[in-house]
């Protein structure tokens, strides 16, 4: 499965290196929507004598700039690309591989973010020098960064990959998407900072487990969409 994957790596890195251009823009697109509650927060925060809720300038900028890194190494968009998978009939081809479609999607998704990091690096670290950003952080919370990342990406892979199951009986999906993003939108602390108070095992904890429930819904869905898109003359 290693080599595998490295040849999968491979062709995509070689693919990806056609579309430099459309990769920065799509990285640009999503710096742009944080920075423009960062700058909002900014200016109330700076209306007020310099703090909103216990919330510096400097708070609210490194708030945005985490949730930005956060958000681009956790993003996932296969439940909008499988759509378009079946209406265009790619879906077929892959089914006669002997691999799992599923494993190209992650080497799409992480090659997308490997390409990117780099120059999203750049761009935050600029922010965090313009609004003089101090990071207070333990050694501790650098070592549960890694493994929360992971298993949010995972969370957020599968449960894009349920949702994608839905084109198999539905025609598109477009409105399930945009009801889990407008959801994800407001409860991921994307408008505002959201303070949580839950031990941090517990939290990772926690996603392991919804984790567990997204990948039981996916097979589920999954096998019975594959009938359906069989009896259908695929």
């Amino acid at each position: 499965m290693i080599r595998i994957y490295r040849q999968l790596f491979t062709a995509q890195f070689q693919a990806a290196a056609q579309y430099r251009i459309q990769f920065l823009l799509w990285m640009l697109f999503s710096v742009i929507r944080p920075t423009i509650f960062m700058a909002a927060w900014v200016a109330v925060a700076a209306a007020q004598g310099g703090s909103v809720g216990g919330y510096s300038v400097a708070d609210f900028a490194g708030y945005y700039i985490v949730m930005t890194l956060v958000g681009h190494l956790t993003a996932a968009w296969n439940s909008f690309e499988f759509e378009f998978e079946i209406r265009q009939g790619r879906l077929s081809p892959k089914l006669l591989r002997p691999l799992h479609p599923l494993h190209y999607a992650i080497v799409e998704n992480q090659v997308f973010k490997f390409s990117t990091l780099p120059p999203l690096a750049i761009v935050l670290a600029i922010l965090a020098l313009t609004f003089q950003v101090h990071f207070a952080t333990e050694w501790w919370h650098v070592v549960l960064f890694v493994p929360a990342i992971v298993l949010a990406w995972a969370l957020s892979f599968m449960l894009g990959w349920v949702v994608a199951t839905a084109a198999f009986w539905l025609q598109r999906v477009q409105t399930v998407n945009t009801l889990l993003q407008r959801t994800s939108f407001i409860f991921a602390g994307q408008i505002a900072p959201i303070v949580s108070f839950e031990r941090a095992v517990a939290l990772i904890v926690g996603q392991a487990i919804w984790l567990g429930v997204c990948w039981a819904a996916f097979l589920v869905a999954w096998r019975r969409g594959l009938r359906q898109f069989s009896a259908v003359g695929a």
